[in-house]
C-alpha cells in the first residue's frame, strides 16, 4: 500500500544546519567514551615523559619525605629548569611542550620566594626574563577555578602543590574524601594536559624504614592517586647528601624503584652525584637486622620472597641475599 503522506516528489535538500546539528547530536550521545580502534590507532609505543624517565607528561605524582629534608628546595629547582628551558635536572632529560611552571606555594609568602631566587640565581645566574616562566600562586582562595584559568590562559608542563596538607582540610584517613579532592586536580591534569606534583609528607620514624610509598602520611587513597611516588631522604652518615628514591613508578621497571639517586645538597642546591645506593643500605645495622629476622619468619609461613619484598618494601634481590644467609 502506498504511503499516504508520499506525494511522489523528490525529498527536499535537507539544509546543512540541520546536518551540523544532528552530527553534533549523535556525537553527544557518544559521551565521552574512546574505542579501542581509535585508541590503537594513536600508536603510543611509549608513555610521554616531563622528565624522563620518572615523571609522566599528565596526571598526579607526589614528592615526600621528613621536615627540613630539601622537599620544597628540590621542586623549586625543578620549576626553575623547565621555566629557564634547561635541557635536563639532575641528570635527567627535561621534555616540556611550553617550558612554563606553576607553583602554588602555601607555605612562603611573595618575600620569602622573592629571597629564595634571588639566592638561587646568584648560582645559577640565568637570565632574570627566563624567570617570567615561573607563575606563583600565593592565595589559595577558589583554587580550583584560578589554577584552570591561569591554565586556559597560558599553558604549563608543570604544577607544583606545596603543600598537600595545607589544602586539604579533611582527615587524611578518609580515603574517599581523599579521592574526591584529588578527582579535581585530576580533571584539571587531563583538561590542560599537564602534570600536578603534590609536596606530602612522611609519617614520623620512617626514615628509620625502607623507602616506601607506605610512609607517606594518611590514607591508602592519596598513593593510589598518584602514578608516581618519591621519597626524598638525607643520607644516614653525611647530611650534605641526599637520596631520590623512586617508591611507585607505574610505568617504570622495577629496577628503578630499588636503588636510590644519590644527590649532593649544600647551600640550597641539589646536584647529581651519578651515583646510586641500594633502598636496603639506607637504614641502620640494627633496622637491618630486624627486617632480616622479619624475612626469615615471612618464609617459614610460607611466603614466597616476591611477597616478603612487598610487605617489607625491599627489594626481591636483598630478600634473597637475606634468606641465602642464613
Amino acid at each position: 500500500m502506498k504511503n499516504p503522506t508520499d506525494t511522489g516528489n523528490t525529498p527536499p535538500e535537507r539544509p546543512a544546519i540541520v546536518d551540523a546539528v544532528d552530527r553534533e547530536i549523535r556525537e553527544t550521545k557518544q559521551g565521552k567514551a574512546v574505542k579501542g580502534d581509535e585508541l590503537l590507532n594513536k600508536n603510543v609505543e611509549f608513555i610521554p615523559t616531563l622528565i624522563d624517565p620518572i615523571f609522566q607528561k599528565t596526571g598526579l605524582v607526589a614528592v615526600g619525605g621528613s621536615s627540613d629534608v630539601g622537599k620544597s628546595t628540590l621542586l623549586r629547582q625543578l620549576a626553575i629548569a623547565i621555566a629557564t628551558r634547561q635541557d635536563t635536572f639532575l641528570g635527567f632529560t627535561l621534555h616540556p611542550a611550553h617550558s612554563k611552571a606553576m607553583y602554588i606555594s602555601t607555605e612562603d609568602d611573595e618575600f620569602a620566594i622573592s629571597y629564595l631566587l634571588n639566592r638561587y640565581n646568584k648560582i645559577a645566574d640565568y637570565p632574570v626574563s627566563d624567570y617570567s616562566n615561573l607563575r606563583y600562586i600565593f592565595d589559595v582562595t577558589a583554587l580550583i577555578g584560578e589554577v584552570d584559568s591561569q591554565l586556559t590562559a597560558e599553558p604549563a608542563d608543570i604544577v607544583i602543590v606545596d603543600a598537600f596538607t595545607d589544602l586539604y582540610s579533611g582527615q587524611l584517613n578518609e580515603a574517599n574524601k581523599v579521592r574526591s579532592f584529588l578527582n579535581d586536580f585530576s580533571q584539571l591534569a587531563v583538561k590542560h594536559e599537564t602534570l600536578f606534583v603534590f609536596l606530602h609528607h612522611t609519617g614520623k620514624r620512617t626514615d628509620n624504614e625502607p623507602p616506601s610509598k607506605h610512609n607517606l602520611l594518611g590514607s591508602q587513597a592519596f598513593e593510589a592517586k598518584m602514578r608516581c611516588v618519591i621519597e626524598l631522604r638525607e643520607d644516614k652518615h653525611d647530611n650534605t647528601k641526599r637520596h631520590l628514591c623512586i617508591v611507585k613508578g607505574n610505568y617504570l621497571p622495577k629496577e628503578d624503584k630499588t636503588e636510590s639517586y644519590v644527590l649532593n645538597f649544600e647551600d640550597m642546591l641539589f646536584t647529581s652525584t651519578g651515583t646510586r645506593t641500594p633502598h636496603s643500605d639506607l637504614i641502620t645495622g640494627t633496622e637491618r637486622r630486624n627486617l632480616q629476622t622479619e624475612a626469615r619468619e615471612m618464609s617459614a609461613t610460607g611466603l614466597s620472597q616476591i611477597e616478603i619484598s612487598k610487605k617489607l618494601g625491599v627489594s626481591q634481590p636483598t630478600i634473597y641475599r637475606w634468606l641465602r644467609s642464613e
